[in-house]
């Protein structure tokens, strides 16, 4: 709450509702098009936009605006994102485009493409994004899974670890039949450190780690959270037993052995992983 008030403000932006403390001064976005959607409930700080215009649709993540479930300071948010644009500053298929960011009415604005994509803990009209996931032949699911390994391997070359990262940053476009992570602004370069005891994220995909004030994160931290989303595609995270697996069974043990409590358990580092996992997806018959 916001302690000047005890309700949020209802604002329009081209029609669209959206709640939030103060109305921000959100004239930039014209300059994009015309909004046809909002996210204004995030944890994050940030205002999302989806706006479609002379250069197409675009995704736009705003920094700067009273949002009604950020515990911090609009300069909080404003902060993270400016800091999080270089770790968009790669091509793979597997991460998000950046278009371009910089400051934008009282804040910062980032502009990335429109994926006409659903999250992977999202619900449809009849049953869940995930169901959906697994409809697909195990050769889409296993692509998905391979591309999002890639890169967070490629992540961690340049010392990059994984942090907040959940099935609601993953996003499925089953036009393309393609997985995109859609927000990395929380990771951390090395030498990273929990400095708050419980991090931000889902608990189905923290590793012990990510709830231990002062412990290290580390490559190892970033493959529990890959263990944890090859789970949510092929099994349970409540239950990680073989009973639960859906998936190729070769690739079982390796995401058991990613997501071990105690570091020394799991694989050394992103790349043995990913080398297992290659070596079981070998396994299996499609």
């Amino acid at each position: 709450m916001d302690g000047e008030r005890e309700k949020p403000l209802q604002c329009q932006i081209d029609g669209i509702p959206y709640q939030a403390w103060e109305e921000p001064d959100l004239s930039w976005l014209k300059a994009y098009g015309t909004v046809f959607r909002v996210w204004d409930q995030r944890l994050t700080g940030n205002l999302c936009f989806g706006v479609a215009g002379q250069y197409g649709k675009l995704f736009v993540k705003y920094a700067g605006a009273k949002t009604v479930n950020f515990r911090g300071h609009p300069t909080d948010a404003i902060y993270t994102l400016h800091e999080a644009m270089p770790l968009y500053d790669r091509a793979h298929p597997a991460l998000t485009r950046l278009l371009a960011h910089g400051p934008a009415g009282d804040g910062y604005a980032a502009i990335f493409e429109w994926r006409d994509a659903l999250p992977l803990n999202g619900k449809l009209k009849y049953y869940s994004v995930l169901d959906q996931v697994r409809r697909l032949p195990p050769v889409h699911t296993l692509t998905m899974l391979e591309n999002i390994i890639d890169l967070h391997a490629s992540l961690a070359l340049d010392g990059i670890i994984a942090s907040d990262f959940h099935d609601g940053h993953v996003l499925i476009d089953f036009g393309k039949n393609e997985a995109i992570v859609c927000d990395i602004n929380r990771y951390r370069r090395k030498p990273a450190f929990n400095g708050q005891g419980r991090m931000r994220g889902s608990d189905q995909f923290m590793a012990p780690e990510e709830y231990e004030l002062n412990a290290a994160l580390d490559e190892t931290t970033t493959l529990y959270n890959m263990g944890a989303l090859a789970f949510a595609f092929f099994g349970d995270n409540d239950d990680r037993s073989l009973k639960k697996w859906v998936g190729p069974k070769p690739l079982f043990e390796v995401a058991s052995r990613a997501t071990k409590k105690k570091k020394s358990d799991r694989y050394p580092s992103m790349r043995a992983f990913q080398d297992a996992w290659r070596e079981a997806v070998g396994y299996c018959r499609l």
